[in-house]
């Protein structure tokens, strides 16, 4: 209360100043119409640029919910793609679900940790145990592969990143169809090469590289990059085939955590024929 009396004893001639000014501008807005009408336009014209302003701020505040949204709704989208749907009846083709199994289900992950300049780089998700992820599966951004999971916890799982000497990605290209492994440079976040091809196989400057479908990790046809320099190394007999990537691995925002419904099936074929060959 003390405060308050010094306050207003301190700042007595201002605050009546203020009231005279009020009751100054209540007295002409009441008797002159012109300055009424100019007072109610002016009072509109703010009120109509604040409101305008705060709906604007809400919207940008609600973008996020609204790509939240968008990417989960992505991730379902992917999931009914002919790429993600193994073909049951090879006679013909009609539009019906009772035709298509579903190959690949898609879940949205946010990127909490990711980095770009060493050596090995792992990225870090919002996704773990509880979410169905599990380690050894594939994970896209909407623009190409981002990695495999390598550990999970159970609200976390780390990705080990396509930025790292140990990741290499099955591969093809899009117009020949030559099949090739896609690795990085280790020189930069957006280049990668492809090693396999042999010497005398043609292949097209400038032709898109697309993932071959030979993983059971990743989907056939997701784009990766375009081919942008071809070179014979004469030593090996092998071509030496540089990729600008499409991927921009430092603004990862959301990712889609990818599982082959089919992959334990596949994976145990696979090795009941290795340990028959092994007989």
């Amino acid at each position: 209360m003390n405060n308050l009396i010094a306050i207003i004893q301190r700042f007595h001639v201002q605050f009546l100043f203020i009231g005279l000014m009020i009751i100054g501008l209540v007295l002409t807005i009441k008797q002159k119409n012109y300055q009424k009408v100019a007072f109610v336009n002016s009072a509109n014209s703010i009120s109509g640029e604040t409101f305008s302003m705060v709906s604007g701020m809400t919207s940008y505040f609600n973008l996020k919910n609204v790509n939240q949204l968008l990417a989960i709704e992505n991730a379902r989208l992917r999931g009914l793609i002919p790429s993600s749907l193994e073909k049951i009846n090879d006679d013909y083709i009609q539009i019906q679900d009772t035709l298509y199994h579903q190959k690949y289900i898609y879940r949205v992950a946010n990127v909490i940790g990711n980095t770009v300049t060493r050596q090995s780089n792992y990225i870090t998700i919002n996704l773990g145990t509880k979410d169905g992820i599990e380690e050894e599966m594939g994970v896209i951004s909407s623009d190409g592969v981002v990695g495999i999971v390598k550990s999970v916890s159970e609200n976390y799982a780390t990705v080990l990143s396509f930025l790292h000497p140990n990741s290499s990605i099955s591969c093809k290209m899009k117009s020949s169809g030559i099949y090739g492994h896609l690795q990085w440079t280790k020189n930069k976040i957006d280049e990668a090469y492809i090693n396999g091809v042999l010497i005398t196989t043609k292949v097209n400057d400038g032709d898109s590289v697309v993932t071959s479908g030979l993983s059971s990790l990743f989907p056939e046809g997701l784009y990766l990059g375009e081919i942008s320099s071809i070179e014979n190394n004469l030593e090996t007999q092998s071509k030496k085939i540089t990729v600008k990537l499409n991927i921009q691995f430092n603004s990862l925002r959301k990712v889609y955590v990818v599982e082959n419904l089919y992959k334990k099936e596949i994976l145990e074929l696979q090795n009941a024929q290795e340990k028959l060959d092994g007989k």
